[in-house]
């Protein structure tokens, strides 16, 4: 039995009742489960509309509940908090507690699916292909699917740049989308990330980049599958209106740098397909808005910032495009030496670093458009693939020598152990100790350990 929730907070209400819909007559769904931001309008107005399909008998005999997110973490209110709401209220499903009310199901539910709230292409084959592969004894399905290539940029420039320069040779730079909401957990999935406190605590809009973290980490199998038709949803504004998403997403993987992540990840991805008219025709922000956006809301201690920590090149740049859109500066290099300063030095609770930060994806992202964006859709995406698997490369060959040299080392000790423990037979004193590698440390157990 499948529960399927829709997270949101304010949104087309039109699109959600039809997505609604559609999930509640899927074969495999038992109940389908909504979590709002709070009781806005949205909310009220998505209310009054299952009310009206339930009078229709849109709905059948499938439960359609309505709730309101828990204050669960400790970052900012959000996405995170929305989601983790609805873990709890998967396991907790079949009983009654205080929580969350009366008892939705006779038995414990098997799988738990989330998809976007705002998805105007959503159909049946999301659930039926998600539903496919968990039959294939995976614990995570994971939807992915074209995107613009104008799109996505918080996913290509932070977070997939994160997982290839700090955990290259694990499974994480291989994930197609390692920040979509769309998903399909097992309860034994959704019981490992509710044991997880840094899980529990991730409250904004980094937990995306821990679910993935976590269950990469924890050795749970993992399937990808292509959805053709991609996912149309409303375009933002400039990317002014994602700050708070770069921004969570970015120290969501800082605050994991040094963690260390296990070798047997099971991780399959399905086949693309060709990508539709509608996906490469689209432009995923508005460029004319964002221009502006390199001259807004400097302040002195920025300037201090820049002249202290970053490349000469990258400082006169941002410098400089505070008067004019300057953004040549910021190819793939320049972006690689800002985010490994940034990893060192980026304090979330500090509005400077912040607004950093946010221009200097800002000045990334209007290169990337017009150097690669403009020479159409295939180039863009096949610079965004290389770019990616550049930094995973070169991290990889650093990881690997340094442990190469470690091992060298190890054995040398070794060899010396062994002379002194002959030496003390001789003597009689006392046996030295021997330096033993753990046992549980894999391969792929820490990050790169390079200078950041």
């Amino acid at each position: 039995m499948s529960l399927v929730c829709f997270p949101f907070k304010v949104e087309k209400v039109d699109v959600v009742l039809r997505n609604v819909k559609i999930a509640a007559q899927h074969e495999r769904v038992c109940s389908v489960l909504l979590v709002g931001h709070s009781v806005n309008q949205t909310y009220k107005d998505i209310e009054a509309g299952i009310e009206q399909l339930r009078r229709n008998n849109e709905l059948g005999s499938v439960a359609v509940e309505m709730i309101t997110q828990k204050r669960l973490g400790t970052k900012r209110a959000g996405k995170g908090d929305g989601m983790n709401t609805a873990l709890l209220y998967f396991l907790h499903a079949h009983e009654a507690d205080n929580e969350f009310g009366p008892a939705l199901a006779s038995q414990p539910l098997e799988r738990l699916h989330f998809y976007d709230a705002d998805i105007e292409s959503f159909d049946s084959t999301w659930i039926t292909k998600s539903e496919d592969a968990a039959d294939m004894d995976y614990e995570v399905i994971r939807c992915y699917f074209p995107r613009s290539s104008t799109d996505a940029q918080i996913t290509w420039q932070i977070t997939k740049v994160g997982f290839s320069l700090l955990w290259p040779l694990s499974v994480l730079p291989w994930v197609q989308q390692p920040l979509g909401g769309e998903l399909c957990f097992t309860r034994r999935a959704v019981e490992l990330l509710v044991s997880d406190p840094r899980v529990m605590a991730q409250s904004d809009w980094g937990i995306d980049t821990m679910y993935t973290f976590c269950c990469a980490q924890n050795g749970l199998s993992m399937i990808e599958v292509y959805l053709p038709q991609g996912k149309l949803h409303a375009l933002y504004g400039g990317l002014r209106d994602l700050f708070n998403m770069l921004t969570e997403c970015f120290a969501a993987v800082q605050s994991l740098k040094m963690t260390p992540i296990r070798a047997d990840s099971l991780h399959r991805i399905a086949p693309a397909e060709l990508v539709p008219y509608s996906v490469t025709s689209k432009i995923g922000y508005d460029v004319e808005s964002t221009l502006g956006l390199l001259r807004e809301r400097w302040t002195p201690r920025q300037e201090q910032l820049l002249h202290k920590y970053f490349d000469q090149k990258l400082v006169e740049g941002l410098l400089k495009a505070r008067e004019w859109p300057v953004y040549a500066f910021m190819d793939e290099e320049a972006w690689l030496q800002a985010y490994e300063v940034f990893l060192e030095h980026f304090n979330m609770e500090d509005n400077d670093w912040k607004e950093l930060l946010f221009k200097a994806w800002v000045a990334r992202v209007l290169n990337y458009t017009m150097r690669h964006v403009i020479r159409g859709y295939d180039t863009a995406m096949l610079q965004l693939r290389t770019m990616v698997s550049d930094v995973q490369r070169e991290s990889a060959k650093k990881l690997i020598a340094q442990r190469r040299g470690e091992e060298q080392q190890r054995i040398r000790e070794e060899s010396e152990d062994s002379d002194e423990v002959a030496t003390n037979a001789t003597t009689g004193k006392p046996r030295a100790l021997r330096r033993v590698p753990s046992d549980n440390m894999s391969l792929f157990s820490d990050s790169t350990g390079l200078s950041l």
